[in-house]
């Protein structure tokens, strides 16, 4: 019942401390999956037994909203939320179920996953309810799938299967010789079957056929094997029953819960029974109001232990420490239910009024993290006793630096509100099993960690040019073996399309990467993992590695809770021995050292120089070590677990897969299309790629350009979603430069054409001012000649006889003596004197 009222929610964010992700799912038909979302691992066991229910012929969220579906972009045949409207204390809901589809008769039915304590509580069992009226009056079925109903080995199993039902080119050829070499009915395992098609195919393609056509037969319910008990391998007898055959159907989940609460092993069944017969000895109606509640409290919180629920979960319900609950539960082994009763205890009510409580717990739970001080003097409490005084019309004191003192040390022992205050983790899971996780996985790549590590190394260009001083790895390993299945190096942050190298050196064989390294073993670990496990990073959880990894290659993809480290453990051991038996041996390492440019200068390793060390470290080390839990060595775990069972490998076209890398788009252009100039050569990030024969070719058509930042002398064009060719760099001349090192030349060039342009500047200067002071020589000698000519034409044998007669008669006669003559006053009033008033500037002033 659709409402439009209900907007529905978002998924990932009431995933919470639980593991969430994305399943691809067959069911709606089409050549690719579609993706179906979970927020627990519940969810995702529920919806890979809905994927191979041969009856259910399609499903989806029924607690997703549009916007979520718009935003991750999920193709769901319901146009909103399905809405269930239930009561519970007296006050009405709405139920939002985790599962709804329809069966191939039409029916509804509805799905819910949980663990089965969780769905045993007053308030599921009223949504069960709900559930199963709504059902009921559309004919359909209500399911509800728990960790006793859903089998992890089963769950295990289909998703071995889920990871190896994607086609590949060959896969109708093989189709029709399975037809005649293994016919409906016949039990055989696969490596008989792979024997038995010859060597026409290769043997990776021979058994992906032979897997992809069980995978198919289990959907329909017609694989005959029971999955709950074996696990698959490459030795297991299997069976295709015929097309037309009546579907085998898998154990039913129950419509409700039955009473019955699970029990622990055989061997502590009479241990228990006498627990339990210890707790039924004691006459409570013995105690008081009080006290009675408090001894019930603790048998029901000791009851739940024992009957197989964990501590954290019985002190949360019950409001009781931890610490209190397991001292209580083993006197309770010991004791008896006399254990139970209070003894010695008091309860005394604090002089601080509730309502400073209140306050007090608000402002220590602010994000702004007030000191005790800031809390006893801030004014919310002044505000609080004045309010308290106008509702009762009592005056109360204002809490004192102690008390605040003493409730905030209470504060801090509450474990909600330390988390909220110090945003520490939560707390550390529980073993569910004692045996170990990475044991008890079947296969390998059926489980793979993905993160990324950061190391301080100085990495410069082969010119001697400093690029970065940290260095970013990214791994994809296997849990199964610990053995590393892809690790990359980037000189910067990592993005999307480091990530998608890395998948896509997972996926490829690793033969060429392994010479051109100078390795002395093979790195036999390629194949393309069933589970990819990754952290909350966005690298990891953008959509373009959602479009890859979920809707093109097909794998659940889980992603882990936030600020739960301990979730990845296998990948995060690996990261410490990267630290310490790889980064910090490398001479060009910063550990200890604080100037770069001498380190730089030391070290003197480039990136190709260090990517070589590193995947020798990979093979040489890492894969030749010994695993202690897993008491082997890594890459021989690898070669036994492939041989027992295979590994799902890309059967796709090679260069497909150069579709991983990032695609280029030209920013200079509206269209973000590039053009081939001249019909012979092509510009890309400042440099010229060339062709022969392709680029003349692709001069009138449009292209796409997909790069590797970790080469730059190399561009791989395709046309149409189709391959075409490379092109290669003129400048680089066939030497390997990644996008950092041409980024730290660019720059390392600019800083010295800045410098040779300021040269040149000063250059210039001086010749502008050489040119001025030669002018000014130059005009001084042109006056100095000018001068000479003049002077030249008063010499006496250039002019006539009367023109040197004139001038002697105008040449003033010489004088007697050089000596100067008497000085001779003048006669009084020789010359007429006008004297001027005088003006006095005082008297000026005066009006």
């Amino acid at each position: 019942m659709p409402e439009t009222g209900i907007r529905g929610i978002d998924l990932f964010k009431i995933a919470g401390e639980s593991i969430s992700g994305w399943l691809p799912s067959w069911k709606a038909g089409g050549p690719r999956p579609t993706r179906q979302p979970f927020c627990s691992l519940m969810e995702e066991r529920l919806l890979l037994y809905l994927e191979y229910h041969p009856q259910v012929a399609w499903y989806g969220r029924g607690d997703m909203s549009a916007t979520f579906a718009s935003t991750y972009k999920i193709t769901s045949p319901l146009p909103g939320p399905f809405t269930i409207d239930y009561l519970f204390e007296s006050q009405a809901h709405v139920y939002l179920p985790d599962a709804i589809g329809q069966l191939l008769d039409g029916r509804l039915f509805i799905a819910e996953a949980g663990l089965e304590q969780d769905k045993r509580q007053e308030r599921n069992r009223v949504k069960a309810d709900a559930a199963r009226k709504v059902v009921e009056r559309q004919g359909g079925v209500y399911w509800i799938g728990t960790e006793a109903t859903l089998s992890r080995t089963r769950h295990a199993n289909l998703v071995f299967l889920h990871a190896r039902r994607q086609t590949f080119p060959s896969w109708q050829e093989l189709e029709e010789a399975l037809a005649v070499m293994w016919p409906w009915g016949e039990a055989a395992c696969v490596q008989e079957v792979a024997e038995r098609l010859g060597d026409r195919w290769p043997q990776a393609e021979r058994e992906a056929a032979i897997w992809k056509r069980c995978a198919d037969a289990a959907a329909r319910g017609h694989l005959l094997v029971d999955l709950t008990a074996v696990s698959l391998t490459r030795l297991t007898p299997l069976m295709c029953l015929a097309p037309d055959a009546l579907p085998i159907l898998p154990d039913p989940l129950p419509s409700e819960l039955t009473e019955q609460v699970t029990v622990a092993p055989e061997e502590e069944e009479p241990e228990q029974a006498h627990n339990t017969g210890r707790l039924s000895t004691f006459d409570d109606s013995t105690l008081e109001g009080p006290v009675r509640e408090r001894f019930l409290r603790n048998l029901r919180a000791v009851e739940a232990v024992l009957a197989g629920a964990t501590v954290v979960d019985a002190a949360r319900d019950m409001q009781i420490a931890r610490s209190t609950l397991s001292r209580l539960v083993r006197r309770t082994r010991t004791l008896g239910v006399l254990a139970c009763v209070p003894h010695g205890t008091y309860h005394r009510e604090r002089e601080l009024h509730p309502a400073f409580q209140e306050v007090i717990r608000r402002l220590y739970l602010l994000p702004t993290k007030f000191s005790m001080t800031a809390i006893a003097e801030h004014a919310e409490l002044k505000r609080t006793a004045r309010r308290v005084h106008e509702d009762t019309g009592t005056a109360i004191p204002l809490p004192t630096y102690e008390q605040v003192r003493g409730y905030v040390q209470l504060l801090k022992q509450e474990p909600e509100a330390r988390r909220a205050r110090e945003h520490v983790p939560g707390p550390l899971r529980d073993r569910q099993s004692p045996r170990s996780f990475a044991l008890s996985i079947p296969a390998p790549a059926q489980l793979a960690q993905v993160d990324e590590h950061s190391m301080e190394l100085y990495v410069v260009t082969p010119d001697g040019i400093a690029v970065t001083r940290r260095v970013h790895a990214a791994v994809l390993i296997c849990v199964k073996t610990a053995s590393i299945m892809g690790a990359v190096l980037a000189l910067g942050p990592l993005k999307e399309e480091d990530y998608m190298r890395l998948v896509k050196q997972a996926l490829e064989p690793k033969d060429r990467l392994v010479l051109a390294s100078g390795c002395q073993h093979p790195w036999p670990c390629s194949g393309k993992p069933a589970i990819v496990f990754h952290d909350r990073g966005k690298i990891f959880t953008s959509e373009r590695a959602r479009r890859v990894l979920v809707d093109r290659l097909g794998i659940i993809t889980e992603q882990a809770p936030p600020s739960c480290p301990s979730a990845k453990g296998t990948v995060e051991a690996l990261f410490r021995w990267m630290t310490q038996r790889f980064e910090r041996r490398l001479p060009n390492t910063s550990h200890g050292i604080q100037d770069a440019e001498e380190a730089a200068r030391a070290g003197a390793m480039t990136l190709e120089e260090l990517e070589r060390y590193f995947y020798r470290a990979i093979v040489d080390d890492y894969q030749q070590s010994w695993d202690g839990l897993r008491r082997q060595i890594r890459a021989v775990l690898w070669e036994e677990a492939v041989r027992q069972t295979g590994v799902p490998q890309y059967l796709g076209a090679p260069d497909d897969l150069k579709l991983l890398l990032m695609k280029a788009q030209h920013r200079k252009a509206g269209s973000h299309a590039y053009r081939v100039h001249d019909r012979s050569r092509l510009s890309f990030q400042g440099h010229w790629y060339t062709c022969p024969g392709l680029l003349s070719r692709l001069s009138t058509r449009d292209f796409e350009i997909y790069d590797d930042r970790r080469d730059l002398s190399v561009i791989y064009l395709f046309v149409d979603g189709s391959y075409g060719g490379e092109a290669y760099c003129q400048a680089c001349m066939g030497q390997r430069v990644s996008a950092w090192e041409a980024a730290a030349m660019r720059q390392h060039d600019r800083e010295r054409a800045k410098t040779a342009a300021t040269a040149t500047a000063e250059v210039r200067a001086r010749m502008q001012e050489e040119i001025e002071a030669t002018t000014r020589q130059r005009r001084r000698a042109s006056r100095a000649r000018e001068q000479g000519r003049q002077f030249d034409r008063q010499r006496e044998e250039i002019h006539p006889s009367q023109a040197l007669s004139e001038l002697e008669a105008l040449r003033p006669p010489p004088p007697a003596s050089f000596r100067l003559p008497e000085a001779k006053p003048d006669p009084e009033k020789a010359y007429p004197v006008q004297h001027l008033a005088i003006r006095y500037r005082d008297r000026e002033r005066e009006p």
